[in-house]
């Protein structure tokens, strides 16, 4: 059996008074609800670059009422990746 892939989009990183580089949150188009985003918790993310370096996540949890998640990868994410996109492998 094939894993599903989705795209989604890196909205932000998570902001406090310590750095959270590792942390992102991430918008899946088609999931509105924090019901819906509940099922995508621990889903695998992969984020790719330009140049061919893949840095790997899972989906922690919910982030807000409008189906954003909290992903935490494992390494920091570079500021290009804002706004950029992400496969997340069910």
């Amino acid at each position: 059996m094939q894993a599903k892939t989705i795209k989604a989009r890196i909205y932000s990183i998570r902001r406090g008074s310590i750095g959270y580089s590792r942390d992102a949150i991430i918008i899946v188009p088609g999931v509105e609800t924090a019901a819906d985003a509940a099922k995508l918790i621990n889903a695998k993310v992969v984020w790719k670059s330009k140049t061919g370096i893949e840095i790997i996540g899972n989906v922690l949890k919910v982030w807000g009422k409008h189906g954003q998640l909290l992903v935490r990868f494992r390494r920091g994410l570079p500021g290009q990746a804002l706004g950029d996109t992400v496969d997340l492998i069910l």
